[in-house]
């Protein structure tokens, strides 16, 4: 009898875990389709790349946001730290190539006591591909983005290239210099303004 009754307990067990998912079918996609295996090296379009360095200036108000835990939380990018061997100026970073375009991105991360910054390069192989790849999000899109999340437009300069300069201040005393520099799609379409390069520096005025 109680041989009975432990073939109907582990039959009945059995079942019950068969008809039970620990993650539903829809997440469990979602989520591999966020995994990273390595650290540092996500596969990006330029738009994507641009729309995540965005979003870190939305949120960014101090320092302390310059940080690989907050930066990984807001850009849902996986980086990757300098080892101290490296000799860095920088903490950590992320970045990868755009397929077989000849481009590839870098994302760069500093963070002092009473300052942050971040660095966004796009940037050639070698030779001179149009930059077409990285144009798609070309910078009168950026730019409106940009105001949009309450920068100020200061004006065009040029350090050995043209930028696009902008300016932020916070209520919690901190402010914020933006250079958004770009460079011409082609020889065809010199006038197209696109991204290659973005700057992004939080300080306390005065110390």
């Amino acid at each position: 009898m109680k041989y009975g009754i432990a073939i109907i307990l582990t039959v009945g067990l059995l079942s019950a875990c068969s008809s039970v998912k620990t993650t539903p079918e829809k997440e469990s996609k979602t989520i591999n389709q966020n995994i990273q295996p390595t650290p540092g090296r996500p596969d990006l379009t330029a738009p994507e790349v641009l729309t995540k360095v965005l979003d870190f200036l939305r949120y960014a108000k101090s320092p302390e946001d310059f940080r690989i835990e907050t930066a990984e939380k807001v850009m849902k990018i996986k980086f990757a730290p300098y080892s101290k061997e490296e000799k860095s100026a920088w903490d950590f970073y992320a970045g990868n190539n755009f397929g077989n375009t000849g481009w590839s991105w870098w994302i760069n991360f500093n963070s002092k006591e009473k300052s942050g910054k971040v660095h966004l390069f796009f940037g050639r192989g070698g030779g001179y591909p149009p930059a077409t790849s990285i144009c798609q999000m070309d910078l009168n899109r950026f730019h409106p983005l940009l105001e949009q999340a309450g920068f100020t437009y200061t004006g065009k300069g040029h350090w050995g290239r043209p930028f696009n300069g902008y300016e932020k201040k916070y209520p919690n005393g901190y402010e914020a210099d933006l250079q958004v520099f770009y460079r011409g799609e082609s020889a065809e379409k010199v006038r197209h303004k696109c991204i290659n390069e973005i700057t992004f520096d939080i300080f306390k005025p005065g110390s």
